[in-house]
């Protein structure tokens, strides 16, 4: 199945869709994908209401130059209205909550096409990503990756799953899940998207640096979080520094000359530099030059993911 290949968020801010002063700024905040929240940042009374302010806050945040999700209610009383509103908002994206199985991929796929018709909306406009929550769906996140080819990331949702296995969202048992879902995430083509622990502390940036770190050595590549003051961290840990973008520049013409002098390998700072790592470090010079144009075409707010 074939995914959209343009997509790469290190960080996705959560908004509450009804909170108009915080969706003002939120475009200023810097983060690569703004998620407007239907779900569990709204309360129950509020929902509807949230809903309805969904078209001026995709406005808002658009003008900004935002890149624009909205997190759904994943319960059939509020999901298809949800949709609706999702698709005639204008909005670039749909993160669906507490997958775990394909078939309900499958399911909002035709549902979105069906709105997109309805709304003149070009088909296929709407991307999603799904947040893996629960171990059902972390046992079934390569099928659920594959479900849809909107898809364009897999995000483990730390809290939720903690709460499902009745243990404390610590790196000790979150680390062997997100990485399950970071695997499946790889092997569909998608973006994997998480942290090994929790997202809602916000006092102590420094431990949540850490997690980040923890994070993009497993294998992710971007993840959510709910203050504005965290989005730094995330684009600095998974976009890569200047001297980490320096170091990889050196390493890959090191490299290319070693090649254009028939070796298979070289030797740089006392390691064996061969093909895999050379092609990692390509890699990130690629992402990162990317993300350099897209944002370079498109303001400082995204739109490009």
């Amino acid at each position: 199945m074939t995914h959209p290949v343009d997509f790469d968020a290190r960080s996705l801010l959560f908004i509450p869709a009804d909170a108009e002063r915080f969706i003002a700024k939120g475009a200023e905040r810097g983060a690569d994908v703004v998620i407007l929240d239907l779900e569990d940042g709204v309360a129950p009374a509020s929902k509807a209401a949230a809903r309805a302010a969904l078209p001026a806050a995709v406005k808002t945040l658009h003008h900004g130059g935002a890149t624009v999700y909205v997190r759904v209610n994943n319960e059939p009383p509020l999901l298809a209205g949800d949709v609706a509103a999702v698709v005639a908002s204008g909005a670039d994206g749909i993160v669906m909550p507490k997958v775990e199985a394909p078939e309900q991929l499958t399911q909002l796929d035709a549902q979105v096409l069906r709105q997109e018709q309805q709304s003149g909306r070009a088909a296929n406009a709407l991307r999603f990503i799904v947040l893996i929550e629960t171990p059902l769906g972390v046992c079934r996140a390569l099928e659920i990756a594959r479900a849809s080819p909107r898809l364009v990331g897999l995000c483990f949702g730390s809290e939720d799953f903690s709460t499902a296995m009745g243990i404390d969202p610590l790196v000790e048992g979150m680390t062997g899940p997100a990485q399950a879902v970071a695997i499946a995430a790889a092997a569909a083509g998608v973006q994997p998207l998480g942290l090994p622990g929790t997202v809602g502390d916000f006092s102590d940036p420094q431990a949540y640096r850490a997690l980040a770190v923890t994070a993009r050595r497993i294998g992710i590549r971007g993840a959510v979080c709910i203050h504005p003051a965290q989005v730094q961290v995330l684009n600095d840990v998974f976009g890569g520094t200047d001297a980490e973008a320096a170091a990889a520049e050196r390493l890959v013409a090191a490299f290319d000359a070693g090649i254009a002098q028939g070796k298979g390998a070289i030797a740089l700072d006392g390691k064996m530099i061969d093909v895999p790592i050379a092609t990692r470090a390509r890699q990130f010079l690629q992402r990162r030059a990317a993300r350099v144009a897209r944002h370079s075409n498109t303001g400082a707010g995204g739109r490009g993911p």
